[in-house]
C-alpha cells in the first residue's frame, strides 16, 4: 500500500486525490480538508508530540552546552528554535542543521543533538536524542485506521 504526500492546496486543485485514500492531516487543517475528503472515509487527525521532556533535558544541563536540532524539515527546525529558546537562553548555544535525504553529518562539537526520525541514522555526535514528531497515540490510531484496508 503506497503512501503519498499532498498539500491541502493540491487536494483543492485535484479532488480525485482523496478518492479511495485514507487522509491523515494535522489537527489545524482537518476542518479545511473536510469538504475535500469523502464522508465515508473522513480524515484522521495527526497529533504532534510535546517537547516538554526535551526542554527539561536542556534545562538540566550542568554546564553551558551546544545544542542542535537536526531534521529534514525546515518547519520542525523553526518549531524547535521557538520551543527550546527559553531553556537555551544565554547559557547555551543553539545550532540548526537541515538535512537532505541521504545526507550524513558529523557533529563532534555538539553536546546534544535533537534529531527527527529521518535524521537519527544520519547524525554522529556525542549524544543524540530522538524527537518523534508524531505522538505515539496517533501512530497507534493510524495503525488501527489502516488495518481494515491492509486486510483487503
Amino acid at each position: 500500500m503506497p503512501v503519498e504526500s499532498y498539500s491541502a492546496e493540491q487536494f483543492a486543485r485535484e479532488p480525485g486525490l482523496a478518492v479511495g485514500a485514507q487522509v491523515f492531516a494535522p489537527n489545524h487543517i482537518i476542518e479545511e480538508l473536510r469538504p475535500l475528503v469523502p464522508q465515508n472515509r473522513p480524515s484522521v487527525s495527526i497529533t504532534y508530540s510535546v517537547a516538554a521532556e526535551h526542554v527539561e533535558r536542556i534545562r538540566s544541563l550542568k554546564k553551558p552546552s551546544i545544542i542542535a536540532a537536526v531534521s529534514i524539515s525546515e518547519s520542525l527546525l523553526k518549531t524547535a528554535r521557538s520551543l527550546f529558546a527559553p531553556a537555551i537562553g544565554r547559557r547555551h548555544t543553539f545550532r540548526e542543521f537541515l538535512l537532505a535525504r541521504g545526507d550524513r553529518i558529523e557533529l563532534s562539537g555538539i553536546d546534544v543533538a535533537f534529531c527527527d526520525s529521518l535524521a537519527m541514522p544520519a547524525v554522529h555526535c556525542r549524544l543524540k536524542v530522538h524527537y518523534r514528531l508524531v505522538a505515539p497515540s496517533s501512530l497507534e490510531y493510524f495503525a488501527s485506521a489502516i488495518e481494515p484496508a491492509r486486510r483487503k
